[in-house]
């Protein structure tokens, strides 16, 4: 008894200090296949993933489009990182598939001809779980890759009608293994034995409500898997129903936050009355609102610490236009009531001259039309670049749009080279923008906003070039077919065709040629 109560003290001080406790994750995404359908998600759904993990302090082992060396060698470094962690996390997607009820991963380079294969070319969820069992407290496996794959059609074609039936759709429901620590969660995107969505949009649907959760303050493991099964079951028109089996003996907390002391409300929005009972709801906002996306979540958080480090009445206000009902919108008034019922706005402000107060908010009445002006002092970083979580596709439309924006770029190939960061450079000044060479999400937000219709009729114009290459491809392969036909059916004419003897033509032919050839001598 005495032991269970301090595992369960364990578990608890490692959701309270996560600065204590070790942290190790494993992030994979493959979805650049050589040798099967490619998956447009993947790549995104680890780089996002990776991402979040590291906010919340795994130290992550991060891979994506890996061919089987580089997963064996990823797994490797993350074996020896995760040796006696506190918490360690696999996260994979991409292709997998279950046969005789083992869960494999499948690199991008596998081609899976046969059994043998499965050996030397894929590599097994088991493996890896055996990686994440060597002291570790709580193992956490998080897998979206029960996608339809035409790996597992083409192995059990050649396996025969008498094994392929070992051979299922999705993965195969994994049994969790006591292990010493204080117990596992294990996720599918879809039941077993169900295949999963890839999603239409940068991620898959579970990655996309796990992605939204993961981080929930003081929510535990177990709440957020649920509230992930419900989004994900909803968002996929109940086609899809997430899998969890979970041994926990007590809650775990991946963000265990403080309640925050109502007087440091107080202090930094001056309002004692209304101030500090609405930091409830600002939590309350923030872990239940999973249809609003990523990119609007951090726009709303870059326009209201702006203005919250102007301290200025326009740009509260400006808050407050564009969010009238936001997350913050009762601390941008309490704000707004201090400031305007004292006398410090010139001093915070330098740049408004006595008499001159009011001016600022007469100006806001059209701040939405112009809302990402405010977010031009906040300059971009390596670090506000890598958190929009670009793939190479996404970066190739960025160098895209920065083109029809008048910044020439060069072709877009997805690498942002010496070029690019200078026409990066070049648009943020033409705009008002600090020139650092790298995006924030409200830059962004900017520059698709400025070359929306370009850009639609520049999709269109490669559709339509599409199209028509296809329409070329298919004419051309109808042509060389008629041809073939044409052909054989004309050898058949020939050796079918009444008496016909190859050999007497073959005589005839050299008798015939001998006369001209003479003919011609002469």
């Amino acid at each position: 008894m005495f032991k269970r109560m301090i595992a369960v003290l364990a578990i608890i001080l490692a959701g309270t200090a996560p600065a204590l406790a070790k942290r190790v994750a494993l992030v994979l995404g493959n979805g650049a296949y050589e040798h099967t359908v490619q998956l447009p998600n993947p790549a995104n759904d680890a780089e996002q993933m990776a991402a979040k993990l590291k906010a919340l302090g795994f130290e992550v082992v991060a891979g994506q489009d890996q061919t089987y060396g580089e997963m064996r060698r990823s797994v490797m470094d993350f074996a020896k990182k995760a040796y006696g962690a506190d918490i360690a996390i696999l996260f994979y997607a991409g292709h997998g598939l279950q046969v005789a009820g083992q869960n494999h991963l499948v690199p991008i380079d596998a081609t899976i001809e046969d059994e043998t294969s499965l050996d030397f070319e894929t590599i097994t969820v088991d493996f890896i779980m055996r990686q994440m069992s060597k002291d570790v407290k709580v193992q956490m496996v998080f897998l979206d890759a029960c996608r339809d794959n035409p790996l597992a059609r083409t192995l059990a074609r050649r396996m025969g009608p008498s094994r392929s039936g070992s051979i299922g759709a999705g993965l195969a429901e994994i049994k969790i293994q006591e292990t010493g620590g204080e117990g596992s969660v294990i996720a599918f995107a879809t039941s077993p034995g169900d295949v999963a969505l890839d999603g239409d949009g940068a991620n898959s649907p579970f990655t996309s409500a796990l992605i939204r959760h993961i981080d929930t303050p003081n929510a535990s493991i177990q709440t957020v898997m649920t509230r992930v099964t419900g989004e994900v079951y909803e968002e996929t028109e109940k086609k899809q129903r997430p899998w969890v089996n979970a041994s926990l003996i007590g809650e775990v907390f991946l963000n265990k936050q403080a309640a925050p002391a109502a007087t440091t409300t107080v202090a930094s929005l001056g309002d004692t009355a209304t101030s500090a009972p609405q930091q409830p709801v600002v939590n309350n906002a923030a872990t239940t609102s999973p249809s609003q996306s990523a990119i609007a979540w951090e726009r709303e958080k870059l326009i209201w610490e702006t203005a919250k480090s102007s301290n200025t009445v326009a740009d509260y206000k400006a808050y407050l236009d564009a969010y009238p009902s936001g997350l913050f919108a009762d601390f941008a008034r309490n704000s707004i009531k201090r400031l305007e019922a004292g006398s410090q706005v010139a001093s915070v402000n330098p740049t408004v001259v006595p008499g001159a107060a009011t001016a600022p908010a007469a100006s806001t009445t059209g701040v939405v039309a112009t809302l990402p002006d405010p977010q031009k002092a906040v300059p971009g970083n390596e670090a506000t670049e890598a958190s929009l979580g670009w793939n190479r596709t996404a970066r190739r439309e960025v160098q895209t749009r920065l083109n029809l924006a008048g910044q020439d770029v060069g072709r877009p190939d997805g690498a942002f080279g010496p070029k690019t960061r200078a026409g990066v450079s070049a648009w943020q000044a033409a705009n008002g923008i600090v020139a650092t060479g790298y995006f924030t999400a409200a830059q962004y937000a900017l520059l698709t906003a400025q070359t929306a219709t370009q850009y639609s009729v520049y999709q269109a114009e490669v559709n339509r070039k599409q199209q028509a290459a296809a329409s070329a491809s298919r004419s051309a392969t109808s042509t060389r077919r008629t041809n073939n036909t044409t052909t054989h059916r004309a050898n058949n004419n020939n050796n079918n065709g009444g008496n016909f003897n190859p050999a007497g033509a073959a005589f005839i032919g050299g008798v015939v040629g001998g006369i001209i050839g003479g003919a011609i001598g002469r």
